[in-house]
């Protein structure tokens, strides 16, 4: 009986091994996964979809329920905006707020005219503070300044007699002559002509700022002559995009070769524009490059 208790329950020095070494696998393996804990990254979430669930979701809900439950900040709100030939220094309330400027920015501008402050020419807007620099983009290629005499101009314009000046007209800068440029006091005899070759380079001028780019153009000068110049947006050429080859289009300083092609690429693989502003479905057309070429462009 010894024996056979002997042989069930007793262990060569082998086999001990083994069970010491299979009791350690069992413990490893218990232990493995508290070593190696998976980390759970968390789930990405579109904000945006977020956002257009939750608008959807507040279409259903009742007034009061949406005041109370929802943050306002969460809450998207469509801004119409409409784009028009405005003077800065008389346009109303309801023309800044038709134009997509904050009642803030409203408020400020409105502010800086009462005490005296003048737009003397489209881009003294941007000093306008708290307006945004998309905002100042948007609107300056339609800002139209009537003449306005700086004060700077005072002392040149007190050598003048005030009839002679006051018959002066103000110009077209896109259709006047060489003859009709000379009659602006201090321009000279020469900077007329160099006015006339850079606009047939250009095309036309849509703002008022590039005329600062004629060779000659002084500071001083633009800043004198300024007042006797408007844009009429009927005398700036137009390029149809739905029949101009890239050829056409390129010839414009402001429309490169690469903008052309895609512009009839996409004419070619869509049909043709409804509107200029969907030329911005191309994908590297972007706010900017819109702003620059879009008031050469049109669609019939």
């Amino acid at each position: 009986m010894k024996r056979v208790i002997k042989d069930y329950f007793t262990f060569s020095r082998k086999e001990r091994a083994a069970v010491f070494i299979l009791l350690l696998l069992i413990v490893f393996f218990i232990a493995l996964p508290y070593l190696f804990e998976i980390k759970k990254t968390k789930p990405i979430v579109d904000e945006e979809l977020q956002l257009q669930l939750k608008k959807s979701h507040q279409k259903s809900l009742p007034n009061d329920s949406i005041n109370n439950s929802v943050d306002e900040s969460l809450i998207l709100t469509e801004k119409k905006v409409e784009l028009f030939e405005f003077d800065p220094n008389i346009l109303d309330v309801d023309g800044w707020k038709r134009l997509g400027i904050p009642d803030k920015t409203i408020k400020t501008i409105l502010n800086y005219r009462s005490k005296g402050g003048k737009f003397y020419k489209p881009e003294d807007i941007r000093k306008i503070w708290g307006l945004q620099k998309n905002d100042a983009d948007r609107i300056i290629p339609f800002a139209k300044i009537n003449a306005v005499i700086n004060p700077s101009q005072k002392k040149f314009f007190s050598q003048n007699s005030a009839s002679t000046i006051k018959n002066i007209e103000v110009l077209d800068i896109n259709t006047a002559s060489a003859d009709q440029l000379m009659q602006i006091p201090g321009i000279g005899h020469s900077l007329p002509y160099r006015i006339i070759n850079y606009r047939e380079k250009l095309g036309a001028f849509f703002e008022m700022n590039q005329l600062r780019q004629t060779w000659g153009m002084t500071d001083s000068i633009y800043q004198l002559i300024i007042p006797f110049f408007k844009i009429e947006s009927a005398t700036i050429r137009k390029i149809n995009i739905n029949t101009a080859t890239d050829y056409e289009l390129s010839k414009n300083p402001h429309i490169s070769r690469e903008i052309a092609k895609a512009i009839v690429m996409y004419r070619n693989q869509h049909g043709l524009f409804q509107k200029v502003e969907d030329i911005k479905k191309i994908v590297f057309i972007n706010e900017e490059i819109y702003l620059k070429i879009s008031p050469f462009l049109a669609t019939q």
